[in-house]
């Protein structure tokens, strides 16, 4: 009975606690050049972790509410401070979760030649063209922001 409920344990812990390596390209037409980050996403029961290789900044997302960290502070921000990363957290939520929670107030879903396309809404038209990703048996093959400026966003999982 002891041996089976610390399966059980470790089962589900693994469950909760799974840990995402990816590649990140942020090209910036302006310099027509690109800058290249190495991350990793921490899923743990109750909050999402993003951090990035070599940099101090990480971030964890809650439900209502989001850390930024870093050597010497932490900050605990709500999602209405900083919209961008109340969106990313959904984004994270929607393609690794499937959580469609919230993602629609944002933007209309298409599936677009096996890849999932994000059309915003018109206060996100703004800044952002679209949004398209493809997963392949839940690893993500690629994430790929467009922005009106014509820089982009590019993320890669390992």
């Amino acid at each position: 009975m002891l041996k089976i409920f610390i399966f059980l344990s470790i089962f589900i812990l693994n469950i909760f606690a799974q840990t995402i390596t990816f590649k990140e390209e942020k090209f910036l037409n302006a310099l027509q050049t690109s800058v290249y980050k190495d991350g990793k996403i921490d899923f743990k029961k109750d909050y999402i972790e993003v951090s990035y290789k070599n940099l101090s900044t990480s971030y964890i997302f809650f439900e209502d509410h989001f850390i930024s960290k870093d050597n010497q502070t932490e900050q605990k921000l709500n999602y209405e401070d900083r919209v961008e990363l109340n969106l990313f957290y959904k984004l994270i939520n929607f393609i690794y979760k499937d959580k469609k929670d919230g993602i629609e107030e944002f933007f209309k879903l298409q599936e677009i030649e096996n890849k999932i396309v994000l059309i915003p809404n018109e206060y996100l038209s703004n800044s952002i063209s679209k949004i398209e990703f493809k997963k392949v048996s839940n690893k993500l093959e690629f994430l790929k922001i467009y922005f009106k400026n014509e820089d982009y966003i590019q993320i890669v999982q390992n």
